[in-house]
């Protein structure tokens, strides 16, 4: 997580005047990690650049450990004889904090937000971020609510963890979302930082959750926080145009 001037409370820009504010949301097919965080760096540039607008991205990858780009003794780390042992593999992406376990049971959630005020502070950036996700995890009949720095909780239970990286211009969010995942490799493979809550699925608290139904709440409170959302195929620079 790149940091941030701070600024007082944790509105901002970011979720004011967003009335004609188009919002692209796309749903990633490929289960590449490679591409798949290829792709995050490339919207990055692309909304950062305006030659997209603001997007929302749902993505999920096969099995693999994301690390961020610096190792620090507070975002907890992985068991590297572990991660060899079961052939993981080992990606790095472009925003900071620790290691997360990737699979099919969880779903990646990635916001490319236009700033045009100040740098929110770490803290405000991941609540505004976050809260379109925990607002539809509600929807879902899930207790969830944002837990600084970086996570979504449920019952004093980790559901998500967040990292961040922003320009002047643009704030990109994002986060894992733990559906059905492994949670016996990822606790094998995973080491927390200290104070971080056990980790839970949110099928625990109902079969009924899966990814489209999360991805189809999700947009229905962007739509209703005053997005003009645009369903679109995969997202390219011909989608700006």
């Amino acid at each position: 997580m790149l940091p941030g001037r701070r600024i007082s409370g944790s509105q901002s820009c970011l979720l004011s005047n967003l009335v004609d504010r188009e919002l692209l949301v796309h749903f990633d097919r490929t289960r590449d990690p490679a591409a798949n965080l290829a792709r995050e760096a490339e919207l990055f540039a692309l909304v950062d650049g305006g030659v997209l607008p603001e997007v929302a991205r749902f993505w999920i990858n096969s099995e693999c450990l994301v690390r961020g780009e610096a190792r620090s003794p507070k975002y907890g780390w992985y068991r590297e004889d572990v991660a060899a042992r079961m052939k993981i593999p080992i990606l790095t992406r472009t925003t900071g904090g620790g290691v997360v376990f990737h699979d099919q049971g969880n779903l990646n959630w990635s916001f490319f937000l236009r700033n045009s005020g100040p740098f929110l502070s770490p803290t405000a950036a991941f609540d505004a971020g976050s809260r379109y996700i925990v607002k539809a995890l509600v929807r879902q009949g899930v207790r969830a609510e944002f837990s600084p720095p970086n996570r979504i909780d449920v019952s004093g239970r980790k559901v998500s963890g967040m990292a961040a990286r922003f320009t002047v211009r643009t704030i990109l969010v994002h986060g894992t979302l733990l559906i059905d995942s492994n949670l016996e490799k990822l606790n094998s493979l995973c080491i927390p930082p200290d104070g971080s809550p056990p980790v839970s699925n949110l099928t625990e608290w109902g079969r009924h959750i899966r990814t489209d139904t999360i991805v189809e709440s999700v947009v229905e409170v962007l739509k209703e926080s005053g997005f003009l959302v645009k369903t679109v195929g995969a997202i390219s620079r011909h989608n700006g145009e």
